[in-house]
């Protein structure tokens, strides 16, 4: 007979209780999850559980029916052998009935449409809630979570997964569930690491217990966590999905979880001297972004985005969490130009010379550069020609004061820049060369900000090379 771990008594002691209505588990990979899920929907399906309710129908919700099978083979391992049950397992569909008492399990993919209409469904497990994408995650959770109050219904949801690889910050539906703990009605069962010390064994056995009983699972982790000190792209995987704190590595993202970090961590100096300022200018549905970087690497940022579509609409559009750039608006930092399609370069230079004054020197990419020219005017304005070589140096100049410093962001500026940071994606050739990349091909990344900051990066450690020398005096 299987013996459970603390862990899993404690998490299907809180699915018997009925003072739950939705109990969650989120934890890394090997944290026997989909097993659990399993094992509820088989109890579910066995006359005489406590959880098993003759004739109703539960449902097993994962991002796709691909997913969905990998518990519905636990289920199926289980119950098979009794011949008790008719099977469905198709392309399209995926299920079970209990013959002699009616009593049914479908399986339903992360389209919000299907997860309608559950009324007098008791139990709903959905597996890996993280994979689910942004937009059709968040209105079938939304579609999952209303069913609960619908008259009749005594549903009851259980979801298990990692937070990666969506589930990344605020805002996502499955993160600030799990972030917010147990509370009322809501059980939650978090395992997850800290970055601080990613890399001790302590750290990585306490978001991991099945390593002590399992000695080749302590070997492969030992083994992924050597290679990921070795390995900055593997460091982000292991992070992700070993310690459950969602991460990128260098080889794909612009800068780091860490790095990002300890740009936060750093004290905000005050406002010194004229700052480097850099323009990334968009149409369409792009937006536009100012950066200003000073001296003594104080960094602050604006961007502005078309009254139409509204910002709702945009919302939708690009696919993010319900009011993620409404608040970004309300905090000030995001500004709306009303009526218009495609903003105008003169409202955020306009915006920027009021927050910022003249700027020392004014970096732009060469997109509507004769617009912008028009706009500033006698200002010192220095385009960057898209090539791979001078793309390289400005990251490599923004992942050098972010890693090293002294680039540190105020307070009202960093969520625009952690949403801008979060969609900014990069891409190597063979040459170790590295650039921007869009994150989708419909321009629906919003890393327009960050390329605007790192323009200024690279103005930033260009400037600093040139600067004068002090004379030196020698007297004989």
């Amino acid at each position: 007979m299987l013996t459970l771990r603390p862990f899993q008594k404690r998490f299907l002691k809180a699915v018997d209780n009925p003072k739950f209505d939705v109990v969650a588990l989120s934890g890394p990979r090997g944290l026997s999850k989909t097993f659990l899920l399993g094992r509820i929907l088989s109890r579910c399906m066995t006359p005489g559980d406590p959880l098993h309710q003759p004739g109703k129908e539960y449902v097993l919700g994962a991002a796709s029916l691909e997913q969905a099978r990998l518990t519905f083979a636990f289920v199926r391992g289980e119950l098979e052998g009794t011949g008790e049950y008719r099977w469905i397992d198709s392309i399209t569909r995926l299920g079970c009935t209990h013959k002699s008492t009616n009593t049914k399990l479908r399986a339903i993919s992360s389209n919000p449409k299907t997860s309608l209409g559950l009324v007098g469904v008791p139990l709903l497990c959905l597996d890996e809630p993280g994979a689910l994408e942004n937009v059709g995650g968040e209105r079938l959770s939304d579609s999952l979570f209303t069913a609960m109050g619908k008259v009749g219904s005594s549903l009851k949801l259980v979801l298990a997964g990692t937070l990666a690889p969506q589930a990344t910050s605020e805002g996502h539906w499955w993160f600030d569930l799990v972030n917010a703990g147990t509370t009322g009605s809501v059980f939650v069962q978090l395992f997850q690491g800290n970055a601080d010390r990613w890399d001790e064994w302590g750290e990585i056995r306490k978001c991991n217990p099945l390593v002590n009983i399992s000695p080749t699972f302590r070997a492969k982790l030992l083994e992924e966590r050597d290679a990921a000190r070795r390995d900055s792209r593997l460091k982000g995987r292991f992070l992700s999905y070993r310690l459950n704190i969602p991460s990128r590595d260098e080889s794909v993202t612009l800068l780091t979880v860490d790095d990002w970090n300890q740009v936060l961590a750093r004290p905000v100096p005050p406002r010194q001297g004229q700052p480097i300022v850099a323009y990334d200018l968009g149409a369409g549905r792009a937006w536009s972004a100012a950066v200003a970087l000073y001296r003594n690497g104080r960094a602050e940022a604006l961007a502005l985005a078309p009254g139409i579509p509204s910002i709702e609409d945009q919302e939708k559009r690009d696919r993010v969490p319900r009011n993620a750039y409404r608040r970004l608006v309300e905090g000030g930092r995001l500004r709306i130009d009303a009526g218009l399609r495609v903003q105008r370069p003169a409202h955020l230079h306009r915006a920027a010379v009021e927050a910022w004054g003249t700027a020392a020197a004014i970096y732009t990419d060469r997109f509507r550069l004769s617009e912008l020219r028009d706009v500033v005017g006698g200002a010192n304005l220095i385009p960057r020609i898209a090539r791979w070589s001078d793309a390289t140096e400005d990251i490599r100049a923004l992942r050098r004061i972010a890693g090293d410093g002294p680039l540190s962001v105020d307070q009202p500026s960093r969520d625009l820049l952690g949403v801008s940071l979060a969609q900014a994606l990069v891409r190597s050739d063979d040459q170790g060369s590295v650039r921007l990349q869009k994150k989708s091909h419909d321009n629906t990344g919003r890393d327009d900000v960050a390329h605007a900051l790192t323009l200024a990066a690279g103005g930033f450690i260009r400037s600093s090379s040139r600067r004068p020398v002090g004379l030196r005096y020698e007297v004989a």
